[in-house]
């Protein structure tokens, strides 16, 4: 059984409870709310990863590390999100559940949480040697990023549809700002984030949700009520900026190619056609039984993996393919001849339940994941919205056809990026 609670502990600092006694670890997150934007992004990337190094209490990781020890194993890991134009930056924690744990270890999830406030709320002196490796460390991370081509792909079309917004950043930072990051720098934008950032927890476990509400208050109790705070905001636009389909083209030395195609939607989690417009993507290309997948990659043979995604937080959509070079023009064609066809009114009764008992089915699957409720908790209270999961998910069910093709409509393709291999 489960059950989710939200609670507002004081302002600035949210809480959502999940009680779950059917996964063997807690779940536990601390993350801050930030605009995504140029000014101070790349320090803020680089923050969490020398908070954990530069605790006062547990200065060094050997010290966090051994902490973790005494709580069998737990860990706590920095993160970095990009969820529409925000930023989150934080921990993220899991350790064996209470109700799984060995007799007497009943304070395994307070004890985690003191520990999580600590390295987030107590910091020490940010040393130059500590700032330089962990800087070197994410400057390779972000470098990293091309060699996967698959998501490259989706993240360079992202930078072209989105030219002029925020969501176009790298939620990382840049590397060169990171290189050139100094300590006093870090600090300062510490407690900028301290003073005017909300602060949400997340706790999926078997406690009593009112129970680790208090645990919780407990922990982050040095954390101070926030007057001004600074709330992110994601711009979304209804309607493409661009007259006509806009063609992008660049190479790289890769054995296939990479067809993308960039859609604005102007439907996020916010907007009550949201459930239709899920049930589009898993019709469209969010599944196995989907068109894309039926028709583009296996009776056409036109591409190695064709798919569709949303963003939920932004309302704009990528569909993303493996191409050989020379069937670019003809994936493309069928790719948006699907959507077209779709769009009048194409879709069968049984394409959209099937889709439906897809979606109903995955998303219950998260109930034994607490890290993917924490994924999708966190969304939803930057996005200041109260649903649940469940309630979710009966409106998934209750969506009509007529719904999914109005949806459809809502699509509306703006970019199209293909890398191109050469010389691999």
């Amino acid at each position: 059984m489960h059950s989710t609670k939200r609670f507002l502990l004081k302002k600035g600092l949210g809480l959502t409870c999940v009680t779950n006694t059917q996964c063997k670890t807690s779940c536990l997150s601390a993350m801050f709310q930030l605009p995504l934007n140029s000014e101070g992004r790349s320090l803020s990337a680089l923050l969490p990863y020398v908070l954990r190094v530069s605790c006062r209490d547990f200065p060094g990781q050997q010290a966090v590390a051994a902490q973790l020890d005494e709580l069998y194993g737990a860990r706590v890991e920095p993160i970095i999100r990009k969820r529409g134009e925000a930023q989150l930056i934080g921990f993220a924690a899991d350790v064996i559940d209470e109700h799984f744990a060995m007799r007497g270890d009943t304070d395994l999830f307070a004890n985690t949480a003191q520990l999580m406030a600590r390295i987030l709320l107590h910091p020490g002196e940010f040393t130059v040697e500590n700032v330089a490796r962990e800087a070197a460390q994410l400057c390779a991370r972000i470098a990293a990023l091309p060699d996967d081509k698959r998501t490259w792909a989706v993240r360079r079309m992202y930078q072209y549809l989105c030219d002029e917004e925020a969501f176009r950043l790298v939620e990382l930072g840049d590397i060169e700002e990171i290189r050139r990051a100094a300590p006093e720098q870090l600090a300062e934008q510490y407690q900028k984030i301290l003073q005017t950032a909300p602060l949400e927890l997340f706790y999926c476990g078997s406690l009593d949700a009112d129970q680790a509400a208090r645990q919780l208050a407990q922990a982050f109790a040095e954390r101070p009520e926030i007057d001004q705070l600074i709330t992110p905001k994601t711009q979304v636009l209804r309607v493409p900026k661009h007259e006509q389909l806009r063609y992008i083209t660049e190479e790289e030395p890769v054995a296939q190619g990479k067809l993308t195609i960039g859609l604005r939607t102007g439907i996020t989690a916010n907007d009550p056609e949201y459930p239709a417009m899920i049930v589009f993507n898993s019709c469209f290309g969010g599944s196995t039984a989907s068109r894309l997948f039926c028709h583009v990659r296996e009776k056409m043979s036109l591409c190695y993996y064709a798919s569709s995604q949303t963003e939920k937080t932004k309302g704009v959509m990528a569909v993303t393919s493996g191409i050989e070079n020379d069937s670019e023009e003809q994936a493309r064609t069928e790719i948006l001849r699907q959507l077209v066809d779709i769009q009048a009114g194409g879709l069968t009764q049984e394409e959209v339940d099937n889709a439906k008992r897809s979606i109903c089915a995955s998303l219950h699957t998260m109930f034994d994941s607490p890290f993917a409720l924490e994924n999708f908790y966190q969304t939803q209270a930057l996005l200041g919205i109260t649903e649940t999961l469940e309630q979710l998910i009966a409106r998934i069910e209750a969506v009509t056809i007529e719904q999914v093709t109005a949806a459809a409509n809502k699509a509306v393709p703006d970019t199209v990026y293909f890398l191109k291999g050469v010389g691999a």
